[in-house]
């Protein structure tokens, strides 16, 4: 007995997609290799963002640096033409100085101008910068230090002032001239004198000094005090940055020893502000006294008697 065979035709339906359990739930979607390519393609532009803002950070950093340097180029360049003005009228003034005995500048307090009348300021422009110059001397007509002249170098303004200048210098130079001649005989060079071919004046010269932007300590008032310390007139001298002080100066301005330095007999006690002092032993009068600390003298202004 015979069967008949009939072979079916089966048609197989595409594979569907197969659910995957993604945080609990099912869900359809594409490979998970797919997914790791667009993470991967998400990082990679963070990290570009990252890279462009730090560089552009480095970028400004050094565009700011730039810009900060050329400035202090220029500050410095503008500071250099200043000092080097203030150089210049200072050597004039002191060249000036040299030569002729100005009278006026004689125990000037304030100072004078250097080479100019007053009212008329001594200026010199240099590297479009204006500075103005003001002198003050100290005279011993019997010691070979004979003149020893201060001069006060400031921009010039509206403001400066001669006492300003003083107490407060963009430069302050002091020299010593030596008035008698070579070899050693009498010395022709008195107030008034001036420049010429047979003047003693300034045969020698020493610089003492040379400073831009001191701080110089300032005497506000002189008055007598008391001390067992002294056998001669003992004196308070009170002002700022006396510390340090290694002499006090009386400079006479009146009477036969007029326009003579005499230095303190003894100082007898230092503070920042306060000096107490023993007169000098020689000379009597009227007279200036300054301070003398190892950044230089105090300017001319208080007086006492002794």
């Amino acid at each position: 007995m015979s069967r008949n065979v009939r072979a079916r035709h089966v048609e197989v339906s595409p594979a569907k997609p197969v659910a995957r359990a993604v945080g609990g739930r099912g869900h359809v979607g594409p490979p998970p290799r797919a997914t790791r390519r667009e993470d991967e393609a998400g990082a990679v532009l963070i990290l570009a963002l990252v890279f462009f803002f730090a560089v552009s950070m480095i970028v400004i950093s050094l565009v700011q640096m730039a810009g900060n340097n050329l400035t202090d180029t220029v500050k410095f360049k503008a500071a250099q033409s200043m000092e080097s003005a203030a150089n210049s009228a200072t050597e004039v003034a002191l060249q000036t100085m040299r030569y002729n005995f100005t009278a006026a500048t004689l125990n000037a307090s304030p100072p004078v101008p250097c080479w100019t009348t007053a009212p008329t300021n001594s200026l010199l422009t240099l590297n479009n910068f204006t500075v103005a110059t003001w002198c003050s001397a100290q005279w011993n007509p019997l010691s070979a230090a004979t003149r020893i002249v201060t001069v006060s170098t400031c921009v010039s303004s509206v403001s400066m002032t001669a006492a300003l200048c003083a107490a407060n210098p963009l430069l302050r130079a002091q020299a010593t001239f030596d008035d008698y001649p070579t070899p050693i005989g009498s010395t022709n060079c008195a107030r008034g004198s001036v420049a010429s071919s047979t003047s003693t004046c300034g045969t020698g010269m020493t610089i003492n000094d040379w400073a831009f932007r001191v701080v110089l300590p300032t005497v506000s008032a002189v008055v007598h005090t008391v001390s067992a310390s002294c056998a001669t007139q003992p004196v308070l001298v009170t002002g700022t940055g006396l510390t340090n002080a290694t002499s006090v100066l009386f400079t006479i301005t009146s009477g036969i020893a007029g326009n003579q330095v005499f230095a303190a007999s003894k100082i007898v006690s230092v503070t920042d502000t306060s000096v107490v002092a023993c007169a000098p032993t020689t000379g009597s009068g009227t007279a200036y006294v300054t301070v003398v600390t190892p950044v230089g003298a105090s300017p001319y202004g208080p007086t006492t008697t002794y």
